[in-house]
């Protein structure tokens, strides 16, 4: 237990320029950390190839994993320093408030807390038959006033002194446990151990730090605002104690959500791949039965695998996160930004390649049936393709390219794919619960950005991507310049017009319904909007009356613009004409679309 001496003795300025220290490390680690990814593994990979460099740039990304474990366990120790701190003043000034207060009153307080006073007892009448009191002559009350306001004291005192020791216990056992191992690898098991240390502290810092403290459901200039409000020192704590939160933040800067979202990437690959191991030897598939019935699959494996074909599609979306980061330099492949990471469920990830805050044109893709963590390799592979054949347009501006994994998507496309005798995208249930999400992450881009008119944007949506953005169209005007889908199945409006934009800022691509059906199934589907009035082929109309209308037909009144794809998914093939015209339209060049 704290004592009083020592309570009064505490210096917590002290216990703050020690975390100060801490900050010192965690930044300096932080910034080698960018400085070995984003500066040195990057020259190394633009400059040069061979064995040798490869070997290099094993050993610096292994340095930079142990750089970033650093950041994450000194910001820790900062944090619990900086709280022990906060804590132990305000113990120690409601102890000094007591004490003064009970001297004032000429009240002595004794070095144990105990507080002494000169007796000022009364005696007073009472009737016997109503009370009883024990001690003191039969019918006599003895009355001292001044024990009652001393018990007072006492009892503030004793709390100052509770409060100190409860402080002092919970923050020493944090601070015990954030320590790592004399080696110099970090490895999994280091990870998940950093993500315990952070449960054990937001347990130990609830009156100085709390998640609801943190907006939520607020506005992304709402989020911005309060993040501007906090010291230095404030943010690094909060992104310290609640990388998720923080890294979920519209509105905030990308380098802050980055660095929050590759703490919870790293916490959470180590800790999936250690439920990994622990899974154990796959069990047989089939039980031999009693005799009677049997054989029968097994439900233990059936669990088994459900688990462990979860894990490994999770860890699959993860490297294939890690790989992107790691591209960084490749044929001047810019910085990737985790704006977004999440492992529960389907996953979310949204990833950029070069940073929107300060990019001349940003253009955000939005996936479609089927998106997902596990699957997230191919939807980052489209927006960097997208990033290299942009170059030839972009004439030297900074440009930015966004994989939004940001919904649940839905997971079949036609009756009896994955199962499912009705293909979950014939719904609109699921482009209904994405756009609040599309639309808080488009307006956060433009509050991070500096307004809308800090960067051209371009919105870009694939197949059922493109319901989703049509469905956040309806509630008012997007926060984009242009809006691109390509083999979209409808956007829930009859009308380029109605996305809200203008329709010379809408641009469509679809290849022939023998190559690409989804454009024909999402008519079948009701994904596109109802209008009366002439069906068209190449100007010429054809038929007159109710119709469905998709984005790549010439009623809806989008630009078609010429596309190469063989199929549903070739519209990123790099050198195509679908990328090239993809590439032209995100980076404003718009006199150099190609047109059937």
């Amino acid at each position: 237990m704290v004592s009083i001496s020592q309570l009064q003795k505490i210096k917590p300025s002290e216990l703050e320029e020690a975390a100060d220290g801490w900050h010192k490390v965690s930044s300096v680690a932080g910034d080698a950390k960018h400085r070995v990814d984003n500066e040195i593994v990057g020259r190394l990979q633009r400059d040069l190839a061979g064995k040798a460099p490869a070997a290099a740039l094993d050993r610096l990304r292994r340095l930079s994993r142990n750089f970033h474990y650093t950041q994450v366990e000194t910001g820790l120790i900062r944090t619990a320093l900086n709280g022990l701190a906060s804590e132990l003043r305000a113990a120690q000034r409601k102890l000094n408030d007591a004490i003064a207060d009970a001297e004032a009153e000429k009240f002595t307080v004794k070095p144990d807390g105990t507080v002494h006073w000169v007796s000022q007892q009364m005696k007073m009448p009472f009737n016997p038959e109503q009370t009883a009191w024990a001690g003191g002559p039969k019918g006599v009350l003895a009355f001292d006033s001044q024990q009652a306001k001393a018990q007072a004291y006492a009892d503030r005192i004793g709390a100052a002194i509770a409060d100190a020791t409860k402080a002092d216990d919970h923050y020493s056992r944090t601070l015990d446990r954030l320590k790592a191992g004399n080696d110099l690898e970090v490895t999994d098991s280091d990870w998940a151990d950093a993500q315990r240390d952070t449960s054990a502290l937001r347990r130990s810092s609830g009156k100085y730090l709390q998640r609801d403290d943190i907006p939520k459901g607020k506005s992304p200039a709402e989020n911005s605002k309060w993040w501007q409000g906090l010291s230095v020192e404030e943010r690094g704590e909060y992104s310290s104690l609640f990388p998720a939160e923080i890294g979920a933040l519209d509105g905030l800067p990308a380098t802050v959500r980055d660095d929050a979202n590759r703490t919870v990437l790293d916490e959470s690959q180590a800790r999936l791949r250690l439920e990994l191991d622990h899974l154990g030897p796959e069990p047989p598939e089939y039980d031999p039965g009693d005799g009677n019935s049997g054989p029968y699959v097994s439900k233990k494996w059936e669990e088994w695998h459900k688990k462990h074909d979860f894990l490994k599609a999770q860890l699959r979306g993860m490297t294939a996160i890690q790989k992107r980061f790691d591209l960084t330099g490749f044929e001047g492949l810019p910085p990737a930004y985790l704006l977004g990471f999440d492992a529960e469920g389907k996953g979310r990830a949204i990833i950029a390649t070069g940073n929107p805050d300060t990019a001349k044109h940003t253009a955000v893709y939005v996936p479609g049936t089927g998106a997902r963590l596990a699957g997230a390799e191919g939807d980052i592979a489209r927006m960097t393709d997208l990033w290299y054949d942009s170059q030839q347009f972009a004439g030297g501006d900074e440009l930015s390219t966004i994989t939004w994994i940001g919904y649940d998507a839905p997971r079949s496309a036609f009756p009896g794919d994955k199962g499912d005798a009705v293909p979950e995208a014939s719904s609109v249930d699921w482009a209904n619960d994405a756009a609040p999400h599309l639309n808080r992450f488009m307006e956060g881009l433009h509050t991070a950005q500096g307004g809308a008119d800090a960067s051209h944007t371009t919105l870009i949506g694939h197949s059922y991507g493109s319901t989703v953005i049509g469905d956040a169209s309806l509630g008012g005007r997007m926060a984009t310049d242009d809006i691109l889908v390509a083999g979209s199945p409808g956007m829930l409006v009859p009308e380029a017009e109605d996305l809200g934009i203008g329709k010379e800022h809408v641009w469509s691509e679809a290849a022939s319904s023998d190559k690409d059906p989804v454009p024909l199934g999402g008519k079948i589907a009701g994904l596109g909007g109802w209008k009366w009035g002439a069906q068209y082929w190449h100007g010429i109309p054809y038929s007159y009356g109710p119709q469905e209308v998709v984005p790549s037909d010439e009623a809806f009144g989008a630009h078609r613009m010429s596309t190469d794809s063989q199929d549903h998914s070739g519209y990123w093939k790099r050198d195509s004409a679908s990328l090239w015209n993809q590439a032209a339209v995100a980076t404003g060049n718009y006199d150099r679309v190609k047109y059937d």
